[in-house]
């Protein structure tokens, strides 16, 4: 799937290919908390406010992944 076609998606179905999408991570934004997921070559970013579902966007560019990366402790890796 690419990421116009699930861009085509009615929300429902968007909401179930995000929750069966490998997950990246989770960050606080203020009062949101974004989730992100992989889906195929691109990535679903879900956004939540006091356990709502607000919104949705996705991208491709690897470089917007940071956030989600750097919550990751690398420390015990090869232990």
């Amino acid at each position: 799937m690419t990421l116009y076609e699930f861009l085509m998606l009615d929300e429902t179905e968007q909401v179930e290919i995000f929750w069966n999408g490998v997950p990246v991570g989770s960050v606080c934004d203020g009062a949101f908390v974004i989730e992100c997921r992989q889906i195929d070559d691109f990535y679903i970013e879900y956004k939540i406010l006091g356990g709502h579902y607000i919104d949705m966007c996705g991208f491709k560019n690897p470089d917007l992944l940071k956030p989600y990366l750097e919550q990751i402790d690398i420390s015990n890796l090869g232990k």
